[in-house]
């Protein structure tokens, strides 16, 4: 045995004397790969291809798209397809006091992307209604002075630690603004997972000029465009469509001109079967809160004609002008002269636009009666106490029944005529 030892010790010095200059350079190699890779990872990105996304409308560095902020970083809670709210940088929430506060436990394995620890003292959303306190790095409690069931779900924004410093996937490498709005803004993958490409988003203030900028190849993908036109017939390209069902469009009627009777008969004189994708209230039906039973005011011309008024003005804008021809049309079958005005005045009598509502069904701000949010000048009492009571119920069952109410109430005033979900569609080049 001991003999078998000298030999090898002998072979393994003779090795090593003969080709010292390869073990050296091989070991030398190797303590640079390790030290540089990570800077040979970051220039490889440089070159590698990337998506050029173009995004259309006109951000600032504080309210760039929510999809875009995802991607950056995470709320203390996320949103599940029904609307509520699950744990993320939170790990658990409690509410006490009958849902006046809320103490929430953070995660500890979660880091900043600048290799920070995230601690309770970070997170601040700027309630100015609510008290933050910190009882530990680990523990945020949030006091408010009325019960508030729909926070775990507002607390699913991204939160940054300062400017666009996420915890996310994905970090921002660069931005370019012209004054205040923002015209580029480079991400990178945080990690060094090679499958993931650098993003590039260009921001558009019109589909018109993203489209042309897509047409240029200065981008590979289209955003979330609302139509398609010639794009369609273009070889190699691929198109996604989605169906947004947080945003409908509809006829919003001012309560103040026009009664009840009048906004339930110009609801029922539109044919909404034209459209695919037809909104029949004011939640999402993917929500928990979502209520079947309501009334669908399909197209009936006899009950349009019960009580209507002999004119109306129309009000909109451009990017609706298709739809309000088409309402027009409906109106005049059932008697109503229609004025269509491309503008839309704070008294307005009836309107087009895209309604966007919060992935809770508490919907306080767009429809009671002391929020000038409520656009529709809607003044309901009962509706105003069960939109009072769905934001201080924390019971899930309870607010179940009350925004079932709430939805079956607010579709008997007409306050609109609900037309169709928005839906988008991306197209990639191939």
């Amino acid at each position: 045995m001991l003999r078998k030892l000298r030999f090898y010790s002998r072979l393994l010095i003779a090795f090593a004397a003969k080709y010292q200059r390869g073990i050296v350079t091989g070991m030398l190699v190797g303590i640079a790969f390790f030290i540089f890779s990570p800077k040979i990872y970051r220039g490889f990105l440089k070159f590698k291809p990337g998506q050029r996304i173009a995004v259309v409308g006109r951000y600032t560095l504080t309210d760039i798209p929510l999809n875009i902020q995802k991607q950056i970083s995470g709320g203390l809670t996320r949103i599940d397809e029904a609307g509520q709210a699950l744990p993320y940088l939170a790990e658990s929430w409690q509410a006490t006091d009958e849902g006046k506060t809320y103490i929430f436990k953070i995660r500890s394995d979660i880091k900043w992307q600048n290799g920070k620890n995230i601690v309770s003292h970070d997170l601040d959303y700027k309630f100015s209604d609510a008290r933050f306190e910190y009882p530990d790095d680990h523990t945020l409690k949030i006091t408010s002075a009325e019960p508030y069931a729909a926070l775990p779900v507002t607390l699913a924004r991204p939160v940054f630690k300062s400017g666009l410093l996420g915890w996310g996937e994905y970090k921002v490498v660069s931005t370019k603004r012209n004054g205040l709005l923002i015209e580029e803004l480079l991400l990178e993958p945080l990690n060094t997972d090679l499958t993931k490409p650098r993003i590039n988003y260009r921001f558009y203030q019109s589909e018109n000029l993203a489209k042309m900028a897509f047409k240029l190849g200065l981008v590979n993908v289209l955003d979330e465009v609302s139509k398609l036109n010639e794009i369609e017939q273009w070889p190699h390209i691929n198109i996604t469509k989605k169906v947004h069902y947080d945003r409908y469009v509809g006829v919003f009627f001012n309560a103040t001109r026009l009664d009840k009777n009048m906004r339930q008969a110009l609801s029922y004189a539109i044919d909404k079967s034209r459209w695919p994708n037809r909104a029949l209230g004011p939640i999402s039906p993917m929500s928990w809160a979502y209520n079947p039973d309501i009334k669908p005011y399909n197209y009936d011309l006899a009950k349009a004609l019960l009580k209507k008024p002999d004119t109306i003005t129309l009000s909109t804008l451009p990017v609706y002008s298709e739809i309000a021809e088409t309402v027009k049309q409906d109106w005049e079958k059932a008697g109503i002269k229609v004025n269509v005005e491309d503008s839309i005045p704070e008294d307005f009598t009836a309107t087009i636009f895209t309604q966007v509502t919060p992935p809770d069904p508490d919907q306080y701000n767009l429809w009671h009666s002391t929020q000038g949010t409520n656009n529709t000048h809607l003044d309901n009492k009962r509706i105003d106490k069960l939109l009072e009571d769905g934001r201080r119920t924390v019971d899930p069952k309870l607010r179940l029944g009350i925004y079932q109410d709430f939805q079956k109430f607010l579709l008997e005033e007409a306050p609109v005529a609900f037309l169709f979900y928005q839906t988008t569609y991306t197209i990639i080049r191939k």
